[in-house]
């Protein structure tokens, strides 16, 4: 189904950082207000900040993303992007790939009112139960969660009541310092 190195781990991970997303708006429901299929409502206005969460592949373009984990990565491709609505938030999801099999991916989201409540966090930490508790990464925005396996790695990063990104580095020597300095660069 995935089309990652290990892609029955890299699903499972995929599949959760997207729930944990779409968990943490939506109202807090997990309703599927969080589809791609945009839902009613005319749409809301991008914020003041200029930050984009349609456009996650220009957020971090290949070479920073190269610079920044040391890896070479050759390709970006944006995917499942969904406009924000007054009901919706707004996601883009950028698939990054390079040489050696090298492997990211950044999701990024913005709802249309405050939803990163503690009780849409805390369903963030489990995936609303389908894994265990993530880490707290202190020092990182609102919130920032963070899950390590063998070959992928997850910082999932409340920026604000608003907005949010799910850095994904696959590989084993994938770190928390640098899904951290990938948040960090597309911060808003």
């Amino acid at each position: 189904m995935s089309r990652f190195d290990g892609g029955t781990i890299m699903t499972r991970w995929m599949i959760a950082a997207m729930l944990a997303t779409g968990l943490a708006g939506c109202g807090g429901g997990g309703d599927g207000a969080a589809s791609g299929s945009g839902g009613g409502g005319s749409a809301a206005a991008p914020a003041a900040s200029g930050w984009d969460a349609t456009r996650a592949c220009d957020m971090l373009d290949v070479g920073k993303l190269s610079g920044i984990t040391g890896q070479s990565f050759e390709t970006a491709k944006i995917a499942n992007t969904t406009p924000m609505t007054e009901a919706t938030a707004a996601t883009s999801l950028c698939e990054y790939s390079g040489a050696g099999g090298a492997t990211a991916v950044l999701l990024t989201r913005e709802a249309p009112f405050d939803d990163a409540t503690p009780e849409a966090i805390e369903k963030a930490r489990t995936a609303d139960g389908m894994m265990d508790p993530a880490e707290d990464v202190p020092g990182l925005g609102k919130a920032a969660l963070w899950r390590a396996a063998p070959m992928a790695k997850t910082l999932q990063v409340f920026f604000d009541e608003r907005r949010s990104v799910v850095v994904t580095l696959v590989g084993k020597d994938a770190s928390l310092e640098q899904a951290t300095a990938v948040a960090r660069a597309v911060a808003p």
